[in-house]
């Protein structure tokens, strides 16, 4: 390759610098969505743990609760990731069935970027 044919800077005048924020942003965000779910589910199950604690008069047990916690948040995330799973391979399928790219059709469109390139490195001579 030659040393010319580096790519130039971004000429964008209003191009803003890579900050972390912007490269991590959406990884935060889901972050806090996980965590703030997580937590809803938490007091959501406490207050029905408690509430059937107290129906059956007996009296509330952190180690109880927590053991109930976990299983129903494992059980949650069997069937989530289960789901991802299924939908992957659905995708998958599609991809490869469905929305196949023929390799014929990739080649004829190299075939025509290296004629451009070609046309350009003509053109670059002459000047």
């Amino acid at each position: 390759m030659n040393p010319n044919d580096q790519l130039e800077p971004d000429p964008r005048p209003n191009k803003k610098p890579e900050s972390h924020v912007r490269r991590w942003g959406a990884v935060y965000v889901l972050a806090v969505l996980f965590l703030g779910s997580w937590l809803g589910q938490f007091f959501t199950q406490l207050s029905e743990y408690r509430s059937d604690q107290e129906e059956h008069q007996q009296a509330f047990e952190w180690a109880g609760y927590l053991t109930n916690f976990f299983a129903s948040t494992f059980e949650n995330w069997q069937s989530e990731w289960l789901q991802l799973v299924f939908q992957a391979i659905l995708l998958l399928g599609a991809k490869h069935l469905i929305f196949r790219v023929d390799a014929e059709d990739m080649e004829r469109l190299e075939a025509k970027v290296d004629k451009l390139n070609q046309q350009l490195e003509r053109q670059q001579a002459r000047d």
